[in-house]
């Protein structure tokens, strides 16, 4: 698994595409039912559930960057993910992804220790989705408590979010949370990669 730094020369392929379409699919699964899940325990699901889904879909990321192997795939996955957010009503937060997206590529830049750089590259993406949960009440409460209430969020669990999103405190706190498990996750699906995905020849 200790790979060459992507070359940022080189363009997706058709394979590369349906790589990163799969992976995105898989995680996005995972993250609707953790989200389904933690819901009803609104610590869990606010300070836990973004690095809970960056610990699980580490494993389904570091796949797609081995098999891509190309520098993109994080700007791409960020914005594969902003659109779908704009898609469900929050469009604004599409260019906030781009960043996020953007930045996450940034740290992966160098000549050298490309795992460290794609576990640093992908924890940045989680604690910017972690961000990005804050975003929407920042931008338009009104519509956000709405959207929300519809989905089942109680007031309780509203208290609590505007509480966190109003704290740069907890903020830092929730931010922490997510980057520990998701770093703790790309450790996890690195030697899981190394144990079962390469005898399988998934990945190389």
């Amino acid at each position: 698994m200790e790979k060459s730094v992507p070359s940022a020369k080189k363009k997706f392929s058709i394979r590369d595409i349906m790589t990163i379409a799969a992976m995105m699919v898989i995680c996005f699964i995972i993250m609707m039912v953790m989200s389904s899940l933690t819901l009803p325990f609104p610590l869990v699901y606010l300070y836990g559930s973004a690095g809970i889904d960056g610990f699980i879909c580490a494993v389904f990321f570091l796949v797609a960057a081995n098999r891509v192997n190309k520098h993109g795939l994080l700007f791409a996955w960020a914005g594969i993910y902003g659109l779908i957010q704009g898609v469900m009503g929050y469009m604004f937060l599409f260019p906030y992804f781009l960043a996020v997206g953007l930045i996450a590529e940034l740290s992966m830049l160098g000549k050298d220790t490309y795992p460290l750089r794609t576990r640093i590259g992908w924890t940045i993406n989680c604690v910017g989705n972690f961000v990005g949960c804050a975003v929407p009440l920042w931008w338009a409460w009104d519509s956000y408590t709405a959207m929300a209430l519809e989905s089942g969020f109680t007031s309780e669990t509203l208290e609590m979010q505007m509480a966190m999103v109003t704290s740069p405190a907890l903020m830092l706190l929730g931010a922490a949370i997510t980057a520990v498990l998701t770093f703790l996750g790309t450790l996890f699906g690195q030697r899981l990669l190394r144990k079962h995905f390469q005898k399988a020849g998934i990945v190389g």
